[in-house]
């Protein structure tokens, strides 16, 4: 790798969230660390590379201020969906300012799910000069790398970009990192972790919450499903770091910022079982006092994971339940779990302590009112802690993308409107307002049903520490005007 710390250089790293920067109560319900945009900080630092990190609310002022410092040499967007339109509006901006000025501007590098699901369509966009597909810490590395010094791009993997003649050129693709031990740790401040929260059921509860994190055991899924672009980036492909340098990066977190609470975003936390294990081994041999959770494959989970994840100080399973079992296996890809058995496990799960959420899609061409109404009855068989309703959304990428373009979108639509929070398709037979009513009914429905009230009283009489977890997480949801303001003194004084 060319050595490019000689050169005064930067960049900037922007992820936009817009409307998606608040929580609510129905699907966002966390303040999180940009994690992605924290790796791509620290691997530009490993090669000379200083950067600036805009997350969140954009305030363009300040942005637009910063990008006429003289090392500037590009300004990098992570993009989401929902976010494209603003994305290229800001480049715009950004090119605008220094035609204005009469100065070359700085290179405008598009990627993310966005842009690795559609390269040539964002390319071709007069705003965007270069789009990374798939990952970017080492595409990025040799791209500011060659930037700097004027080389030529043909040769670095991962890229789609616009030669001098304005000709799009698709370079080779580049293979996901299959060491990700490689790769430097993200860079963390302090500043931003302790704004971070978990507002939903977690232990530690929200109070008691410190310097919350992220940390990644693996990258990437095998599977395809319907409502995913995961595809677009790791091509189903997965590449799993050492549960020692994770077990390190957790417990650095603890001795350097006094975290106690982890999130895994992993796309499948127990893809392997053998991986969980030898994790849950070397956390518990540090005996370190964080807590943590991740996002959990229904089917791929048993009894003997369930103790060993309790004893390694998991304190939750977010689970994709999707929809009823029976149509499940039509949007989870190489899905099958009959009733008895998930019941079991969840039954287990429950009786340990970990607290249980059920993640749920709405909306699908062959849902109907009366099969979506009849969710709780669905819900109330199994012990569910907590719920997240959201609407299907056709995303780039999907398996779902070119079918529900054709028949379930209008020919003009916008994907501001594509953040899974609102409905974006013309179902066949229930209207968008219904749909969002079905949505309010069916969570407002789960917290107040004499069953649920009554499942979260034994929980918490038989595991005490749940307590708080449970009562801010609906002082939430108060304060969010989804349940009533005597919810709390009625149900649990």
């Amino acid at each position: 790798m060319q050595d490019i710390t000689k050169y005064p250089n930067k960049v900037l790293l922007i992820q936009p969230l817009g409307t998606l920067y608040k929580t609510n109560g129905f699907v966002r319900t966390a303040n999180l660390e940009p994690l992605a945009l924290e790796y791509i900080q620290s691997a530009l630092e490993q090669v000379g590379v200083s950067s600036t990190i805009y997350y969140g609310l954009i305030d363009e002022e300040t942005l637009l201020n910063e990008v006429l410092e003289e090392s500037l040499i590009a300004v990098c967007f992570s993009v989401y969906t929902y976010q494209y339109s603003y994305c290229l509006q800001l480049a715009s901006k950004i090119k605008s300012l220094f035609k204005n000025l009469g100065k070359k501007p700085p290179v405008i590098i598009f990627g993310g799910y966005h842009p690795s699901a559609a390269p040539k369509e964002v390319v071709e966009n007069k705003e965007v000069d270069i789009v990374v597909k798939g990952e970017g810490e080492f595409t990025l590395q040799e791209l500011i790398g060659a930037l700097i010094s004027n080389s030529c791009l043909s040769d670095i993997r991962g890229i789609w970009y616009k030669d001098s003649l304005g000709k799009i050129i698709e370079n080779k693709p580049r293979d996901i990192c299959q060491n990700p031990d490689m790769l430097p740790l993200p860079k963390r401040k302090r500043e931003v972790l302790s704004n971070a929260r978990q507002h939903q059921i977690a232990y530690p509860a929200p109070s008691q919450q410190k310097n919350i994190a992220q940390v990644l055991y693996s990258r990437g899924c095998p599977y395809a499903c319907v409502f995913c672009s995961s595809v677009s980036v790791w091509n189903k492909k997965v590449a799993w770091r050492s549960p020692e340098k994770v077990v390190d990066e957790i417990e650095y977190l603890h001795n350097e910022f006094g975290t106690n609470l982890v999130y895994f975003p992993d796309l499948t936390f127990n893809l392997n079982r053998k991986k969980v294990f030898e994790f849950c081994n070397e956390f518990i041999k540090r005996n370190l006092p964080i807590h943590w959770w991740g996002l959990f494959r229904l089917d791929r989970l048993d009894n003997e994971m369930l103790y060993m994840l309790k004893e390694a100080n998991c304190v939750k399973l977010s689970i994709g339940l999707e929809s009823e079992a029976d149509f499940s296996s039509k949007i989870k890809d190489n899905y099958s779990l009959n009733k008895l058995d998930y019941k079991e496990i969840l039954n287990t799960a429950n009786d340990i302590g970990l607290i249980i959420k059920a993640l749920l899609i709405i909306g699908f061409p062959e849902d109907t009112k009366e099969k979506i109404k009849n969710y709780n009855n669905f819900l109330k068989t199994l012990p569910i802690d907590e719920i997240r309703i959201s609407f299907i959304t056709p995303f780039p990428g999907t398996k779902i993308w070119n079918e529900y373009t054709r028949l379930y979108l209008p020919e003009k639509f916008n994907m501001d409107n594509f953040t899974t929070e609102e409905p974006v398709i013309n179902h066949p037979s229930i209207n968008k307002d219904e749909l969002v009513s079905l949505q309010s009914n069916i969570v407002n429905d789960f917290y107040t049903d004499p069953k649920y009230i009554e499942h979260v009283k034994n929980k918490i009489k038989a595991h005490s520490y749940l307590r708080n977890s449970f009562l801010e997480y609906f002082e939430f949801l108060i304060n969010k005007g989804i349940l009533n303001a005597n919810y709390i003194a009625s149900n649990f004084n």
